[in-house]
């Protein structure tokens, strides 16, 4: 008989959440940048929609690039640690440069410190996932990178209440840009402590291990590595997914950068309370992540997709045409969590068609992403600056909705071939051999 709860060493090794605490260093920054770059581009720097956007994409570009090329050092490299070493001192130096381009009012700067900070993320992240799906259990995947979502969302809160903190009471006194954004050196300095932190404490040759299962697993990939690329239906499978992946990417991130920028020109013109509305939407879904992985776990990825698909449309349709800034503060976080949502059952996925290969695949589906990452924000600032600023959310609604019939081809020709099967697929199965007999 299955057991309904799983202990941590049933789930991850042993080292898996010591792992991700240092994970809270790397995060610090994050939602501090994404907030505030968009909103200083344009009411500092004077930026266009279509400019706006371009400052997006180049972040967003820079991790595409880089991710593709260290998927495939992922899997060749010997010391992966050093990797997300690299990772984290480019990610400082960004932080640095966005730092001074902020103080100067130099829109061009500014763009080349988003660029290396989405390049050095992707030659983070790659390994970085890797690891994550190495030191756990196929079948708590999805709640592995959970995890792993939750501890950035923690580093994010503590990095995001110190930052915004002392923006708001600095320019009480001053508005010395020196000052008022003095906290982007100090996540500079987190990004380097958790660098050097990770590669000393982090043993790569430590992974999950379940007796049977993962000799299945192996056996499964071994099996299936020779007609990986020969299959004409692992093939086809992985276009339609690569395509759900790029498609996703265009719906999550179309109007993404103008999000704040709509609630300021449309909603709200006060910037403090703009930041307390988008805060909770910004950082709580992200907690919610290794609750949201449990549940994906035991869902089927079809019905799982579907029922954010359809959740994630409704709500945006909801989210343009609210007039109330705390209305619009609950369902952006109600949006947010089913992106979350979808994005782990994609990461899960992704992760499970080869064990040999799994840093070439993750890098790839990072490539595809990202390409989507770079095409929706661009699309969205020409259709902001042009046609008008709800046009960016309705595409994304389509968007959305089309997702549903291209990952209902990826589940049939691509979830019987993968290295690591879903148990809720065998279960199904196996209920309908027992019906037959």
């Amino acid at each position: 008989m299955m057991k309904l709860f799983k202990t941590d060493e049933e789930r991850f090794t042993l080292d898996f959440n010591d792992m991700l605490k240092i994970v809270l260093l790397n995060s610090l920054g994050f939602f501090f940048i994404g907030f505030w770059v968009p909103v200083i581009a344009r009411t500092n720097m004077g930026a266009t929609g279509i400019q706006l956007s371009l400052i997006v994409s180049v972040q967003v570009l820079g991790r595409m690039i880089s991710g593709f090329i260290t998927g495939f050092i992922t899997d060749r490299i010997k010391s992966r640690t050093f990797l997300v070493l690299i990772g984290s001192y480019g990610r400082a130096l960004s932080y640095f440069i966005i730092y001074a381009a902020i103080i100067t009012n130099y829109l061009i700067l500014l763009g080349v410190g988003t660029f290396i900070l989405g390049f050095m993320a992707g030659i983070f992240w790659v390994p970085f996932n890797t690891f994550v799906a190495e030191k756990s259990n196929k079948d708590n995947r999805s709640q592995a990178y959970g995890k792993t979502n939750s501890a950035n969302a923690i580093g994010q809160i503590i990095g995001s209440l110190f930052g915004f903190n002392l923006v708001m009471i600095a320019g009480i006194f001053t508005s010395n840009p020196f000052i008022i954004y003095g906290a982007i050196p100090v996540y500079g300095i987190g990004n380097f402590i958790a660098g050097v932190r990770f590669h000393l404490n982090v043993d790569e040759s430590i992974k999950f291990s379940e007796n049977s299962s993962q000799n299945n697993a192996l056996t499964n990939d071994s099996s299936n590595k020779s007609k990986l690329f020969n299959s004409k239906a692992i093939i086809i499978g992985i276009f339609f997914l690569l395509s759900v992946l790029f498609l996703g990417s265009i719906n999550s991130s179309i109007a993404r950068p103008f999000l704040n920028i709509y609630l300021l020109e449309n909603i709200e013109s006060n910037v403090n309370l703009v930041i307390w509305a988008y805060l909770p939407a910004g950082i709580l879904a992200t907690l919610f992540a290794p609750k949201l992985g449990a549940l994906v776990d035991k869902l089927r990825p079809s019905i799982g997709i579907t029922i954010a698909s359809f959740l994630g449309a409704l709500v945006t349709w909801l989210l343009i045409n609210s007039g109330n800034i705390w209305i619009f503060s609950a369902l952006l976080l109600v949006d947010m969590t089913i992106m979350m949502a979808a994005s782990l059952i994609f990461q899960n996925l992704v992760s499970r068609i080869t064990v040999e290969h799994r840093g070439k695949i993750l890098g790839t589906g990072e490539f595809f992403t990202f390409l989507g990452s770079v095409i929706g924000p661009i699309l969205g600032g020409i259709v902001w600056d042009f046609i008008g600023p709800k046009f960016p959310f309705i595409i994304s609604i389509f968007v959305e909705l089309s997702l549903i019939p291209l990952y209902l081809v990826v589940v049939y020709y691509l979830i019987p071939h993968l290295a690591e099967t879903y148990s809720i697929e065998n279960e199904k199965k196996s209920s309908k051999k027992i019906k037959n007999t």
